[in-house]
């Protein structure tokens, strides 16, 4: 049998169980713009372009004489924020086309200096 105070101590239990649940969380929404859209889908075909250029067998070789794992090249490049993969898609598009070992060499370097800059590799020993 319940005592009273186990009574009162329920009906108190109970109806803050119903005031708290009647009470709703505000939700905010916006409006996403066509730009915003567009330009996260740019950046993504730029990230996988890149990802598909380090994945060449040309440049994991060039990697591998580098001292670099081509599969955390590879994560890195997944790792970059959209700003560091436009500024690389932008070295990238100025190199002379046309797969001489001089660009991929330079797409290397500049690979090589962004896992240097955050860490990842230690090629460039700070002096």
């Amino acid at each position: 049998m319940m005592t009273a105070h186990a009574k009162q101590f329920l009906v108190y239990c109970l109806v803050f169980a119903f005031i708290g649940g009647g009470v709703q969380l505000r939700a905010n929404a916006a409006l996403i713009e066509t730009q915003q859209v567009a330009g996260d889908v740019v950046s993504e075909q730029k990230r996988d372009e890149l990802k598909t250029l380090v994945s060449r067998t040309d440049v994991k070789r060039q990697l591998v004489a580098m001292g670099v794992d081509p599969a955390r090249a590879v994560d890195r490049v997944d790792s970059l924020s959209d700003r560091e993969v436009d500024n690389l898609y932008g070295q990238v598009g100025e190199l002379p086309a046309g797969g001489d070992a001089l660009g991929t060499i330079a797409i290397v370097l500049v690979i090589l200096i962004l896992l240097d800059l955050t860490g990842i590799t230690d090629i460039f020993p700070r002096v």
